[in-house]
């Protein structure tokens, strides 16, 4: 009878937590304006010449997937299989309607009741190659792809660095999906943050090998923690090979894993340095954590190796009503990241941390606008307030009660979001960034 109970629940959590993704995700509809651009008054960034005419740009990606075969008919660009080692490029993203232009769609895109929709897909992958840092003893590609590894990763470096020069924004920002997805997926969903952020800085989609099947969710698992390793050196190389001056990572539902066991094996690494020499070397800025499906006392022992010493600032969001959360948390009896505290549950150990460690950041998104959509875990996308603080925090790594967050209860730094949430925002950007007023 329990194992029958065991294997019903199993499935119902498959159901849910194919929020993460699609087994088609060729195709996304443009998600809705963040809120900093529709509540506050700013006015539209403008784009540089080569956004305003295209109706295709290009996103940065990095992958630990094998390559498609001329022939699999399943796969267009990358499968599901493990590679040994990452591969870097470009895969190009346009408007479904194939006659406007990422300027105009912007336009309208940033409308709050825009009654018509976006869609948008990824139309090509342009591989330069295999980032040469990721080769080692073990790595299985053709004499070809290793004699071309050097040119192909300075390649990389020499666009990133172009995107950086043309930017007003020194930022490279990591975005690492979650489960049962394929390649595209999150190229489609950084392409709609670095959208929304006016194609200011770089976004790269990190694909790690996630199985678009059902009952990919345990193995799935699995990869996650074998590709926190790649994840790892990449991070390493963007640090010292480029001339970004910070790396944001954002983290999303089983790719919290991931980005979790790297920030673990990172503060293991840099054991003995100190706070600033660490920052220093990697340059991380804000790491954002968003339905964290990891355990959350796996997190916690994480950050007391040192992974609160790495970055300038974590942001962890929550919800209460994350029903594949709790049905994995049921699965487990373990609490997941992702799901919301009980106050009543805080010991007074837990809460000091926190008030001693202020650049970890835990944020109730219950309260905003759509989070409760559908099964309450696909967020990211579907709430422009969880969408408006991610990206303003990625912009400028303001402290909450700067973005326009509450503490949920005085005393304890837990935060959320206030009814009047967009005033306290578009009061932060007045001060902030004046031009955007103007």
């Amino acid at each position: 009878m329990k194992r029958g109970l065991y294997q019903l629940a199993s499935s119902i959590l498959i159901v849910l937590l194919s929020a993460c993704g699609s087994n088609a995700p060729l195709v996304f509809d443009l998600m809705p304006a963040p809120a900093a651009f529709t509540e506050t008054g700013i006015k539209s960034a403008d784009e540089s010449d080569h956004v305003k005419k295209a109706s295709a740009y290009q996103i940065f990606y990095a992958t630990d997937r094998m390559s498609a075969k001329p022939d699999d008919s399943k796969h267009f660009f990358y499968t599901n299989e493990r590679g040994t080692n990452v591969r870097i490029g470009r895969a190009s993203v346009m408007a479904g309607k194939d006659d406007l232009t990422w300027s105009e769609v912007r336009n309208v895109s940033l409308l709050k009741s825009r009654s018509e929709k976006f869609p948008i897909k990824v139309k090509a992958a342009d591989e330069y190659g295999v980032l040469s840092s990721s080769i080692n003893r073990y790595t299985q590609i053709e004499d070809h792809e290793r004699a071309g590894a050097d040119k192909a990763t300075r390649r990389y470096i020499n666009e990133i660095n172009e995107h950086l020069k043309n930017s007003d924004n020194d930022t490279i920002n990591i975005f690492v999906h979650g489960y049962k997805v394929t390649f595209e997926n999150p190229v489609l969903t950084t392409a709609e943050m670095w959208h929304f952020l006016a194609y200011e800085g770089v976004f790269i989609a990190y694909s790690w090998p996630s199985t678009p099947k059902a009952l990919a969710y345990v193995s799935d698992t699995e990869t996650a923690l074998v590709s926190s390793r790649n994840l790892r050196d990449l991070i390493r190389f963007l640090a010292s090979s480029t001339n970004t001056k910070r790396i944001n990572i954002i983290g999303y539902s089983a790719g919290s894993r991931l980005v979790s066991r790297t920030l673990g094996d990172l503060a293991i690494q840099e054991h003995g340095k100190t706070r600033e020499e660490i920052q220093q070397k990697l340059k991380l800025g804000t790491v954002a954590i968003i339905a964290g499906d990891v355990d959350r006392r796996l997190m916690g022992g994480y950050l007391l190796d040192g992974a609160d010493r790495l970055m300038k600032q974590l942001v962890i969001y929550q919800s209460d009503s994350d029903k594949a959360l709790s049905l994995s948390n049921w699965l487990t009896s373990r609490n997941r990241l992702g799901q919301a505290f009980d106050l009543n549950d805080l010991n007074k150990v837990g809460v000091q941390y926190l008030l001693d460690n202020p650049q970890i950041v835990i944020v109730d998104v219950s309260n905003a606008e759509a989070a409760r959509a559908g099964n309450g875990h696909g967020y990211l996308r579907k709430s422009p307030w969880v969408t408006s603080d991610l990206l303003i925090a990625l912009m400028e790594n303001a402290a909450p009660q700067k973005r326009g967050l509450v503490r949920k209860q005085a005393g304890v730094p837990l935060w959320t979001f206030p009814s009047d949430y967009t005033q306290r925002l578009k009061s932060f950007l007045k001060e902030t960034r004046p031009s955007l007023f103007e």
